[in-house]
Protein backbone atom coordinates (compact mmCIF):
# COMPACT_ATOMS: atom_id res chain seq x y z
CA UNK A 1 0.00 0.00 0.00
CA UNK A 2 1.21 3.52 -0.90
CA UNK A 3 2.09 5.63 1.99
CA UNK A 4 -0.59 8.82 1.02
CA UNK A 5 -3.29 5.86 0.79
CA UNK A 6 -1.90 4.20 4.23
CA UNK A 7 -2.11 7.90 5.55
CA UNK A 8 -5.48 9.04 4.38
CA UNK A 9 -7.34 5.82 5.75
CA UNK A 10 -5.36 6.04 8.53
CA UNK A 11 -7.26 10.21 9.00
CA UNK A 12 -10.37 8.38 8.45
CA UNK A 13 -9.97 5.65 10.90
CA UNK A 14 -8.83 7.93 13.84
CA UNK A 15 -12.10 10.42 12.45
CA UNK A 16 -14.02 7.43 13.03
CA UNK A 17 -12.84 5.89 16.53
CA UNK A 18 -13.73 9.51 17.76
CA UNK A 19 -16.74 9.58 16.70
CA UNK A 20 -18.26 6.09 17.83
CA UNK A 21 -16.14 6.96 21.70
CA UNK A 22 -19.14 9.27 21.68
CA UNK A 23 -22.18 7.10 21.57
CA UNK A 24 -24.02 5.59 24.50
CA UNK A 25 -24.00 2.09 25.60
CA UNK A 26 -28.10 2.27 25.12
CA UNK A 27 -27.43 3.69 21.35
CA UNK A 28 -25.19 0.96 20.43
CA UNK A 29 -27.75 -1.80 22.44
CA UNK A 30 -30.62 -0.16 20.47
CA UNK A 31 -29.08 0.25 17.08
CA UNK A 32 -27.56 -3.19 17.25
CA UNK A 33 -31.20 -4.70 18.20
CA UNK A 34 -32.53 -3.52 14.84
CA UNK A 35 -29.70 -5.18 12.96
CA UNK A 36 -29.74 -7.93 14.73
CA UNK A 37 -33.25 -8.70 13.42
CA UNK A 38 -32.23 -8.16 10.07
CA UNK A 39 -29.57 -10.45 10.52
CA UNK A 40 -31.79 -13.49 11.89
CA UNK A 41 -34.06 -12.82 9.26
CA UNK A 42 -31.89 -13.17 6.22
CA UNK A 43 -32.29 -16.09 4.28
CA UNK A 44 -28.24 -16.67 3.84
CA UNK A 45 -28.76 -16.94 7.83
CA UNK A 46 -31.74 -19.04 7.98
CA UNK A 47 -29.87 -21.41 5.55
CA UNK A 48 -26.32 -21.17 7.14
CA UNK A 49 -24.63 -24.19 9.65
CA UNK A 50 -21.51 -22.82 10.03
CA UNK A 51 -21.13 -19.38 10.84
CA UNK A 52 -18.61 -17.12 12.24
CA UNK A 53 -19.33 -13.59 14.18
CA UNK A 54 -16.79 -11.24 15.15
CA UNK A 55 -16.81 -10.85 19.01
CA UNK A 56 -18.40 -7.14 19.29
CA UNK A 57 -16.35 -4.29 21.43
CA UNK A 58 -17.80 -0.45 22.12
CA UNK A 59 -18.37 1.27 18.89
CA UNK A 60 -19.70 -2.27 17.05
CA UNK A 61 -23.01 -3.58 16.80
CA UNK A 62 -22.85 -5.98 19.38
CA UNK A 63 -23.06 -9.50 18.39
CA UNK A 64 -23.98 -11.69 21.76
CA UNK A 65 -27.71 -12.02 20.55
CA UNK A 66 -26.55 -13.17 17.64
CA UNK A 67 -24.34 -16.04 19.30
CA UNK A 68 -27.13 -16.72 21.70
CA UNK A 69 -29.10 -17.01 18.58
CA UNK A 70 -26.48 -19.33 16.82
CA UNK A 71 -26.12 -21.89 19.88
CA UNK A 72 -29.95 -21.84 20.70
CA UNK A 73 -30.77 -22.50 17.29
CA UNK A 74 -27.65 -25.43 17.47
CA UNK A 75 -25.66 -23.67 14.41
CA UNK A 76 -22.15 -24.21 14.45
CA UNK A 77 -20.47 -21.08 16.09
CA UNK A 78 -17.13 -19.96 15.56
CA UNK A 79 -15.31 -17.06 17.02
CA UNK A 80 -11.94 -14.89 15.98
CA UNK A 81 -8.91 -16.35 17.22
CA UNK A 82 -5.58 -14.57 16.63
CA UNK A 83 -2.24 -15.03 16.87
CA UNK A 84 0.06 -12.51 15.66
CA UNK A 85 -0.43 -11.73 11.99
CA UNK A 86 -2.85 -15.09 11.68
CA UNK A 87 -6.82 -14.97 12.36
CA UNK A 88 -8.34 -18.20 12.54
CA UNK A 89 -12.30 -18.96 13.37
CA UNK A 90 -12.94 -21.25 16.69
CA UNK A 91 -15.79 -23.23 17.66
CA UNK A 92 -17.56 -21.99 20.73
CA UNK A 93 -19.79 -24.88 22.23
CA UNK A 94 -21.98 -23.12 24.65
CA UNK A 95 -23.28 -20.00 26.11
CA UNK A 96 -21.47 -20.53 29.40
CA UNK A 97 -18.49 -21.17 27.39
CA UNK A 98 -18.58 -17.78 25.77
CA UNK A 99 -19.09 -16.43 28.93
CA UNK A 100 -15.97 -17.79 30.48
CA UNK A 101 -13.87 -16.19 27.55
CA UNK A 102 -11.03 -14.25 28.86
CA UNK A 103 -10.21 -10.96 27.52
CA UNK A 104 -7.66 -9.69 25.45
CA UNK A 105 -5.78 -6.45 25.02
CA UNK A 106 -8.25 -4.87 23.32
CA UNK A 107 -10.64 -5.80 25.90
CA UNK A 108 -12.42 -8.29 23.74
CA UNK A 109 -13.33 -11.83 24.71
CA UNK A 110 -11.39 -14.26 22.85
CA UNK A 111 -10.61 -17.88 23.03
CA UNK A 112 -7.19 -18.76 24.41
CA UNK A 113 -4.64 -20.35 22.39
CA UNK A 114 -3.60 -23.26 24.72
CA UNK A 115 -6.88 -24.68 25.33
CA UNK A 116 -7.86 -26.98 21.97
CA UNK A 117 -10.72 -25.81 19.98
CA UNK A 118 -12.38 -27.12 16.44
CA UNK A 119 -10.97 -24.76 13.46
CA UNK A 120 -13.64 -23.52 11.24
CA UNK A 121 -10.74 -24.61 8.14
CA UNK A 122 -10.06 -27.93 9.64
CA UNK A 123 -13.33 -29.78 9.40
CA UNK A 124 -15.05 -30.47 6.16
CA UNK A 125 -17.62 -28.72 6.52
CA UNK A 126 -15.93 -25.07 5.94
CA UNK A 127 -18.11 -21.81 6.82
CA UNK A 128 -21.04 -21.23 5.33
CA UNK A 129 -21.24 -17.13 6.30
CA UNK A 130 -18.87 -14.63 7.71
CA UNK A 131 -20.29 -12.02 10.10
CA UNK A 132 -17.39 -9.11 10.18
CA UNK A 133 -17.21 -5.98 11.72
CA UNK A 134 -15.80 -2.93 10.15
CA UNK A 135 -14.70 0.52 11.68
CA UNK A 136 -16.74 2.31 8.31
CA UNK A 137 -18.54 1.64 5.16
CA UNK A 138 -19.38 3.41 2.33
CA UNK A 139 -22.54 3.84 -0.27
CA UNK A 140 -20.86 1.54 -2.70
CA UNK A 141 -20.00 -1.03 -0.08
CA UNK A 142 -16.60 -0.56 0.33
CA UNK A 143 -15.50 -1.64 3.96
CA UNK A 144 -12.53 0.27 5.94
CA UNK A 145 -11.07 -2.08 8.92
CA UNK A 146 -8.81 -1.60 12.12
CA UNK A 147 -6.16 -1.88 9.74
CA UNK A 148 -4.38 -4.98 10.29
CA UNK A 149 -5.87 -6.75 7.52
CA UNK A 150 -7.24 -9.80 9.18
CA UNK A 151 -10.84 -10.53 7.43
CA UNK A 152 -9.09 -9.37 3.57
CA UNK A 153 -6.19 -12.64 4.39
CA UNK A 154 -8.93 -14.88 6.24
CA UNK A 155 -11.57 -14.40 3.51
CA UNK A 156 -8.87 -15.92 1.02
CA UNK A 157 -7.75 -18.12 3.25
CA UNK A 158 -11.56 -19.24 3.88
CA UNK A 159 -12.93 -19.58 0.11
CA UNK A 160 -9.63 -21.33 -1.05
CA UNK A 161 -10.25 -23.91 2.13
CA UNK A 162 -14.34 -24.40 0.51
CA UNK A 163 -12.95 -24.44 -2.95
CA UNK A 164 -10.58 -27.64 -1.81
CA UNK A 165 -13.56 -30.16 -0.34
CA UNK A 166 -16.77 -28.95 -3.11
CA UNK A 167 -18.23 -26.21 -0.95
CA UNK A 168 -19.31 -22.90 -2.94
CA UNK A 169 -17.69 -19.44 -1.62
CA UNK A 170 -18.11 -18.33 1.81
CA UNK A 171 -21.35 -15.89 1.80
CA UNK A 172 -20.03 -12.70 3.60
CA UNK A 173 -21.96 -9.86 5.66
CA UNK A 174 -20.78 -7.04 7.32
CA UNK A 175 -23.08 -5.18 10.56
CA UNK A 176 -23.01 -1.27 11.29
CA UNK A 177 -24.08 1.44 13.24
CA UNK A 178 -25.59 4.10 11.51
CA UNK A 179 -22.73 6.39 12.36
CA UNK A 180 -20.15 4.15 10.58
CA UNK A 181 -21.73 5.01 7.32
CA UNK A 182 -20.11 7.55 5.44
CA UNK A 183 -21.35 8.91 2.29
CA UNK A 184 -17.83 9.84 0.54
CA UNK A 185 -16.38 6.86 -0.94
CA UNK A 186 -13.60 5.46 0.61
CA UNK A 187 -10.18 4.39 -0.36
CA UNK A 188 -9.36 1.19 -0.65
CA UNK A 189 -5.94 -1.21 -2.34
CA UNK A 190 -6.11 -4.39 -4.30
CA UNK A 191 -5.93 -6.38 -1.10
CA UNK A 192 -9.27 -4.63 0.21
CA UNK A 193 -12.35 -7.29 0.10
CA UNK A 194 -15.72 -6.22 0.58
CA UNK A 195 -18.73 -7.81 2.11
CA UNK A 196 -21.28 -8.80 -0.04
CA UNK A 197 -23.89 -7.36 1.97
CA UNK A 198 -24.15 -4.45 4.96
CA UNK A 199 -26.72 -4.42 7.17
CA UNK A 200 -27.21 -0.96 9.40
CA UNK A 201 -30.45 0.26 10.92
Amino acid sequence: MNPALRALKNTIRKDMRHKLATLTPEEIKRQSATVTEKLLNMPVFKTSQNISVYISMHGEVCTQEIIKALLDQKKNCYVPRCKGPIMDMVKIESWDDYLSLPKNNWNIPEPTQEYPRENALETSRGLDLIVMPGLAFDRTGTRLGHGRGYYDIYLVKANEYNKSVGRPPVATVALALTEQMVDTPLPRCETDINPQQILHP
